[in-house]
This record gives C-alpha cells, structure tokens and sequence, in this order.
C-alpha cells in the first residue's frame, strides 16, 4: 500500500465547477475568487506549522495549479506538476450536475467513457507511493477531492465532504489506515476521523 509516511495534503480552492454545483472531473475548471481568497487565506496555517512542507506536488489542472502557486508565495518551495493527482477522469460525467452524478459515485458505478474506479484508485496509489518514496521530509500534495475519497477507498474507508483548501498532516499511525489525521485551520490542529468527519459537503 502507500508507504506510512509524513506528508500533507490539501484540496483546491473553490472552483467555477464547485461553485455552480457541477463535476468537473478533468475539465479545466478555474478557482472564483473566493477560491483564491481561500488559497491565500492558508498563509497563516502553514506559518503556524511546527514542521513545514520540503516541497509542493500538484495536479496539472488550474484550479490545483493556481492554488499551489498561491499556498507557494509565502513558502517559496520547489514545485513539481504531477498529473497523476489529477481528479478522476469522468468521461460523459463531466459538466454534469452533482445531483446528477453524485449517487453513481457513491455506487461505485464507473463512469462512461471515462476512468473506472479501480483504474483510479491504482493511479493514486502508485503515484502518491512514488511521492512519498521520492521523499524524506514531508511534502505537500495539492489535489482534488477525488484523491482523497480515492485514498479511504484503497484502506476500507468513505472520504467524503473534503472541503476546499483545509490543510490534512498525516502522519505514521498503525491501524486500519497507516495514518493518524490532522486537520489545520485557523482554530489550531486536532486529530480528525475522515470516514465520520462533521464536514458540510461542498462540491
């Protein structure tokens, strides 16, 4: 499985797609304003961290891009594209209301013309193991929320409701996942279960 490695990782800020409720899937979709306010918005949060990211990993898509490029203006890391921590490609899926597709995700229905979970959840795997064994101090993975539902998926787990730009340590844990999970906001850091967490769902 993926190595019990230090790491953090974050969604993107709030997309054109998220704000009008749609999957975006591999659609390029940009962050709104609000979005970029939030990527800001994460300087304090990582300037309150004990032990800072070594370096930046990200999706190709803009929404994922800009955000590391705003996270990055206070930290001045190395960054490194990497679209295999792209969203799941959702085929016909794409631009579609999340009502719409939503219940087919929770199903587990593979998308048409589009990436099957299972081919997913490999892509994850392998690329998050290859970041973390690339790694010795931690790094931060700038992603989607797909990524993350991917990850609780490969230990058992729901991973549902990440919401934008809300700052995720993980670190060595022995359990059903290899990990115990931090959230960071403004308000500090606590321990936080995935699979129960009192998120609002956002899309």
């Amino acid at each position: 499985m993926i190595p019990p490695k230090h790491f953090y990782m974050i969604r993107h800020g709030q997309s054109v797609a998220n704000a009008n409720r749609y999957m975006a899937g591999s659609y390029d979709s940009p962050l709104t304003d609000l979005g970029r306010e939030q990527a800001f918005n994460t300087h304090d949060v990582f300037e309150r961290l004990t032990i800072k990211p070594s370096a930046i990993i990200h999706s190709h898509l803009m929404r994922a891009r800009v955000t590391a490029e705003i996270i990055n203006q206070r930290l001045g890391l190395t960054m490194h594209e990497d679209p295999h921590v792209a969203e799941h490609f959702v085929g016909a899926w794409e631009r579609r209301p999340w009502e719409d597709v939503l219940p087919l995700l929770d199903q587990d229905v593979d998308p048409p013309d589009g990436e099957s979970h299972a081919e997913f959840r490999l892509r994850i795997k392998t690329a998050l193991t290859r970041i973390l064994n690339l790694h010795d101090t931690p790094p931060l993975v700038v992603c989607h929320g797909g990524v993350f539902r991917a990850m609780g998926d490969l230990y058992g787990q729901e991973w549902h409701h990440i919401h934008n730009c809300v700052l995720y340590e993980f670190t060595p844990a022995e359990g059903s996942a290899p990990w115990t999970v931090y959230r960071h906001d403004e308000t500090g850091r606590y321990p936080v279960d995935l699979s129960i967490a009192p998120h609002t769902a956002s899309a």
